[in-house]
């Protein structure tokens, strides 16, 4: 019986799937505000660990959105924000002393990246923009690739490198590497 069900919710997956109208060509976007889906995004912070691993950070909590308009085929006004304080390694004690210690979440509640240029070449998007970080503000370049729009909800993969140390969080060097790449997979819903 197992089986037949499994068989009978595939085929239920496959046509609520073919029936998403999923598309590529960002011509087919509507125009206005998109939010940020907390359900369906990710942002990753990896960094090396004694040059052994690539060591995660996940954050659970963010917020932001943007405009887009599509007569100029473009996001504008992009503005994203991260709580240090939701960041998860899977130890919670671990957790709270990264908070404390390594982001200083007292004094630093949030990060932010807020967009000043956007440059689009085919499904590959440059995002440039101001990330401020541990109370630094230094441009940052997301790399980023459109996934596609379907019933008012787009989706992208982004990926970003920077020196923390330039943002005055050099803790732990060289045991914890000074670049750290960012991995984010999100997607963005009308409202």
């Amino acid at each position: 019986m197992q089986a037949s069900q499994s068989a009978t919710e595939d085929a239920a997956a496959l046509a609520q799937y073919k029936s998403l109208g999923l598309t590529k060509d960002p011509r087919a976007i509507t125009a206005g505000e998109y939010k940020i889906d907390p359900h369906h995004t990710s942002v990753i912070a990896k960094l090396a660990h004694m040059d052994l691993s690539r060591y995660s950070l996940r954050f659970d909590s963010l917020s932001g959105g943007f405009l887009f308009d599509p007569s100029r085929t473009m996001a504008i006004n992009l503005e994203i924000s991260i709580a240090p304080q939701s960041v998860d390694t899977g130890d919670q004690a671990f957790d709270k002393k990264i908070a404390k210690r390594y982001f200083r979440i007292d004094q630093y509640p949030k990060i932010t990246f807020s967009s000043s240029a956007v440059k689009i070449a085919g499904d590959h998007i440059s995002v440039d923009g101001i990330l401020d970080f541990h109370g630094v503000k230094k441009p940052l370049t997301l790399n980023v690739v459109y996934r596609g729009f379907a019933h008012g909800r787009m989706g992208f993969s982004g990926e970003a490198t920077f020196k923390r140390s330039e943002f005055g969080v050099g803790e732990w060097a060289p045991l914890e590497a000074d670049e750290v790449t960012l991995l984010i997979e999100t997607e963005f819903v009308k409202t």
